[in-house]
């Protein structure tokens, strides 16, 4: 297992297919911590689990998935010049924890279960500013007990346009919603959020009174704060200006749409790979064959079938009850 002289550096993902930027961005976020850290640095791929409720997840055998990304990180080998300090390392244990339990797996358990809880402050969760934002928003189960259990690495994909140059962290810290965290903690808080209570003396009935009335907003500011010192923000220059155009998204959509263009996919994927997606007849048709078999989707496409299927059978029988009373008028009339 870890130990605590490595840092450790968490992509958690589809990765399906893995795209070149992607590889691009897992070498900028390893070296630029490696420049800021003295010993080694491991930068792990993280692949979801078959059971992830997404089409592009469970039409792809997990080995698939695994073939491609230890081809992404021959790939990042072969074309950058890798400091020795520093690995790449495809880590399958979300779905060989998936295989045993069935169940996809959440980023906190699996941190939790794959490290020592000493070694936990020197991983570092590899987050867009996106994902990020989610989180300081309490849109993810368990955020604040995430935010400190361990570390997190926030890339930028936004435009300048939208928040302007070098705003990434005012624009995090900004959509922080103290509040909700809070809440979602349910009193369970993390030892240095317990911390901040007991020096600034503020009680149970104050942080009951904080969340559902927004009192004492003062004495609860420092703890955004306390937050933002969790996340390290990537210098925007870092971020490949094709990662978002080129992320699995468009590579899905090339091969679903215009999978003979074997040129197209090349020029997003790594060398190999196209021709591996290709003679194993990888994402054709992917979304249209496995959207039906999502859970969410399929009891919801169950449900408005069913609806359907009720509607056009009433308005059959309204027809036909309607031509039998226009046959017995044109009777009675005659």
């Amino acid at each position: 297992m870890p130990t605590a002289k490595t840092l450790y550096i968490w992509d958690g993902g589809v990765f399906s297919p893995p795209t070149r930027a992607v590889g691009k961005l897992a070498f900028n976020i390893s070296t630029y911590m490696a420049s800021k850290h003295k010993g080694n640095v491991e930068y792990h791929f993280v692949p979801t689990n078959k059971y992830y409720n997404k089409p592009w997840v469970r039409c792809i055998d997990e080995d698939d998935r695994i073939h491609m990304l230890d081809n992404l990180v021959t790939f990042i080998n072969n074309n950058n010049t890798v400091p020795s300090n520093i690995k790449f390392v495809v880590n399958d244990y979300e779905i060989k924890m998936g295989r045993k339990e069935k169940v996809p797996g959440t980023t906190l358990t699996t941190l939790t279960q794959f490290f020592k809880k000493k070694d936990l402050d020197n991983v570092y969760l590899s987050n867009s500013i996106e994902n990020v934002i989610q989180r300081v928003k309490a849109l993810w189960k368990n955020s604040l007990e995430l935010l400190f259990t361990c570390n997190t690495v926030c890339y930028d994909i936004y435009s300048e346009e939208l928040i302007g140059v070098n705003q990434s962290d005012n624009y995090v810290y900004k959509s922080i919603n103290l509040r909700d965290l809070l809440n979602q903690a349910n009193y369970k808080f993390p030892e240095k959020i317990d911390k901040y209570f007991k020096a600034k003396k503020i009680t149970k009935d104050k942080i009951k009174s904080f969340i559902t009335d927004n009192k004492y907003e003062n004495e609860f500011n420092g703890l955004k704060q306390l937050i933002m010192d969790r996340i390290l923000f990537l210098p925007k220059h870092l971020v490949p200006e094709t990662y978002k155009a080129f992320a699995g998204n468009r590579v899905r959509e090339e091969l679903d749409v215009y999978y003979s263009s074997l040129n197209n996919i090349q020029k997003l994927t790594t060398p190999g790979i196209e021709k591996y997606i290709t003679s194993k007849k990888l994402y054709e048709h992917c979304k249209s064959r496995y959207k039906s078999k999502l859970v969410s989707k399929s009891k919801k496409q169950s449900s408005s079938s069913k609806k359907r299927t009720t509607k056009k059978h009433t308005t059959k029988n309204k027809s036909r009850h309607n031509k039998t009373k226009n046959k017995t008028n044109t009777k009675k009339n005659k």
